[in-house]
């Protein structure tokens, strides 16, 4: 994957308290990232991070659509995506300074947060597990195909 600038927070002098950002993600970011699933977007990402002293937390709004491929006739089919994810990050110099794992750890000398892999994970994780056309909307050239296949498998077993 290619680094993306566009997602990068600069933490370094952040003044303790909150602090909100938007970042639009399109096509490109999602392409930038090899064998993703996601053909283009049209989303918004309206980002609050709250820093305090030793940690920040991270929640993120997003919507719009994503176009990816449909399960069933391979077409594009366009997803409404609207929904919520959270990270927690702790500052510590090593895994030995931290006390569990429902944190990221980050060196406290770091002076930015990249988001970009936080983004695109949890717009994959929300997409539905079948990624269809409503019914009747499938591209009916290859329903039919598949109509075809699927009819002379069931003559032949």
């Amino acid at each position: 994957m290619s680094e993306n600038k566009d997602f990068i927070i600069q933490i370094k002098g952040l003044h303790i308290g909150k602090h909100s950002y938007e970042f639009p993600i399109d096509g490109s970011f999602f392409r930038s990232f090899e064998n993703s699933l996601i053909l283009d977007a049209d989303l918004q990402a309206d980002v609050v991070l709250e820093k305090g002293s030793g940690w920040m937390n991270v929640s993120a709004d997003i919507t719009g659509d994503v176009t990816v491929e449909c399960d069933r006739c391979l077409d594009d089919v366009v997803l409404p995506m609207d929904f919520n994810c959270t990270m927690a990050v702790k500052f510590a110099k090593s895994l030995e300074d931290s006390d569990g794992d429902e944190f990221i750890i980050m060196d406290p000398a770091d002076g930015e947060l990249d988001l970009t892999q936080f983004l695109y994970d949890y717009v994959c994780l929300n997409l539905p597990l079948q990624k269809v056309h409503e019914e009747g909307d499938c591209n009916e050239e290859m329903m039919a195909k598949l109509g075809a296949v699927n009819s002379t498998a069931q003559t032949d077993g």
